[in-house]
């Protein structure tokens, strides 16, 4: 979650929900998924509704940008543990010291 002040970022989401307000579809998305769309990690999810458009609509003629977005984040524990194994895969094993 986004500190007091700070808006929350694609990077503190696992993923995002479009859902169109017109058609009623609806969609998952995980945030590599939305690279095509400009998106990067730094881009706040407010900025989202702007950029995201529903294909079903575009297709009948309707402009297709009355879109909801919910965002499914990350719980702490769970980046936690992220970013533990990212640190122990990164991790080089040091030679054991040998006790005389």
């Amino acid at each position: 979650m986004a500190l007091p002040g700070k808006e929350a970022t694609i990077a503190e989401v696992v993923s995002i929900a479009v859902e169109c307000i017109d058609c009623g579809r609806n969609r998952w998305w995980k945030p590599a998924e939305l690279r095509r769309f400009g998106v990067t990690a730094q881009t706040p999810l407010a900025a989202l509704s702007g950029r995201l458009v529903c294909k079903a609509c575009r297709a009948d003629g309707l402009p297709g940008g009355a879109v909801s977005i919910r965002a499914a984040f990350i719980d702490e524990q769970q980046q936690r543990r992220a970013e533990a194994r990212m640190l122990s895969e990164r991790e080089v094993p040091l030679e054991r010291s040998r006790r005389a």
